[in-house]
């Protein structure tokens, strides 16, 4: 084929096959030939310097920068220390495109989920309703749409019964929790002496997950061998003999090596030789309606993880969304008279940050402090430490959220 109907994957970097194994990688048995092949041997062991007093933190290990080979495109990487996955290398156009009209096996990363593995089948959907046809007309039902002479009353009662049932796969062994959550109400027309005085509006049926269980179950499944646990920058060797730093993938960005420094550098304990990583998470929020005609709304959080390639992130099969919390619809008739529209926006903010105190609860502030010991996928075990690194809705939301996710 010529070369100019040759399509390549952006940012391919070069195959990582000359750098020597890890000692996380021998530990996990995952050495493999291509040393061998390619005639390159393992770097003999430097050192050690003289033991520290047992009592005393280990201290952390020197990052010594790892830089690639120029591939066909000139690009190359920089990695603060030499990564033990590489996942970059692997990428092929094909794993990362929904495209019909490419040849080859696409690669299609499957959903994680949390809790009990088995697959969700057409039985499990239909499963709370007499058959699948009254499920359909309760959709339509909940669409807004009024239906003469059908029962919804009775397929309300059994999707009741149903969910009540530990057998449905959207129960709580799924990951799925609710909570309630209290905000004080203000008034406008009403003066209180302190915030601890005025009135106090308790909600009930905030679904939401949590965020370490999230972490945890992603970066033990397979799912993480395609993320980079290891950020780098990434230059471009342009034909005037310019060098240029390329910026393309969250994990290739200035915040990610900052974030990957600092927690490198924070103190280990005796004994601790686990790799430091980074958990980049990345938040959306968008309230949508979910059907054409009525009401009906869902306001959901999202999270990806940045160490997950954009491409990867942007294809709808690879199941790369999760969904937090769902912000739930509330109607406030406490003081007898219509709220403003200002002070419902101030609601729907306290609304907000209460869940927000659901979620970074203390087992996430302790994981976010001390990092959480994993078993990754391509089985070595890491500290994984989470991190935000962005936090996306469109301008309404934003009047809603200011300062959300500020300390």
């Amino acid at each position: 084929m010529p070369h100019r109907f040759i399509d390549y994957l952006p940012g391919t970097s070069t195959h990582l096959a000359h750098m020597p194994p890890t000692i996380q990688q021998q530990r996990a048995g995952i050495l493999s030939d291509r040393n061998t092949a390619s005639g390159h041997s393992a770097m003999a062991p430097s050192s050690q310097p003289s033991p520290l007093p047992s009592n005393l933190p280990d201290p952390p290990p020197l990052l010594t920068p790892f830089e690639t080979q120029p591939d066909t495109f000139g690009l190359y990487s920089i990695y603060p220390t030499r990564p033990t996955l590489a996942p970059e290398a692997d990428h092929t156009l094909e794993g990362v495109t929904d495209a019909p009209t490419l040849e080859g096996l696409r690669a299609t990363l499957r959903e994680v989920r949390l809790g009990v593995s088995a697959e969700i089948s057409d039985d499990d959907l239909f499963g709370a309703f007499t058959n699948p046809s009254s499920a359909l007309l309760m959709t339509w039902h909940y669409s807004g749409t009024d239906l003469v002479g059908f029962s919804h009353a009775r397929e309300i009662k059994r999707l009741d019964d149903y969910l009540e049932r530990k057998s449905n796969p959207f129960c709580e062994e799924y990951g799925w929790q609710q909570s309630t959550v209290k905000i004080r109400l203000s008034n406008e027309r009403a003066k209180f002496p302190s915030e601890n005085d005025a009135p106090q509006l308790e909600i009930s049926g905030v679904y939401h997950r949590s965020l370490t269980d999230i972490i945890t179950q992603t970066f033990e499944d397979d799912v993480s061998t395609s993320f980079n646990m290891t950020p780098f920058r990434q230059y471009w060797n342009a034909p005037d003999n310019r060098t240029l730093e390329v910026f393309s993938e969250s994990y290739a960005s200035p915040e990610m090596i900052k974030a990957y420094e600092e927690v490198n550098a924070i103190p280990r304990d005796p004994g601790d030789d686990l790799e430091h990583v980074v958990a980049s998470l990345m938040v959306w929020s968008d309230a949508t309606h979910l059907a054409s005609f009525g009401d009906a709304s869902l306001w959901p959080f999202y999270l990806f993880f940045g160490n997950q390639s954009k491409y990867t992130r942007g294809k709808p099969t690879a199941r790369a969304c999760h969904h937090l919390p769902y912000i739930p619809n509330i109607y406030i008739d406490i003081f007898g008279e219509p709220t403003s529209s200002s002070t419902y926006t101030h609601l729907k903010r306290e609304l907000i940050h209460a869940i927000w105190e659901l979620i970074l609860d203390g087992k996430f502030m302790e994981a976010y402090k001390h990092g959480i010991v994993i078993c990754c996928g391509d089985g070595i075990t890491r500290r994984v430490f989470p991190r935000f690194f962005s936090y996306s809705a469109d301008y309404p939301e934003k009047l809603v959220n200011p300062n959300t996710l500020v300390n």
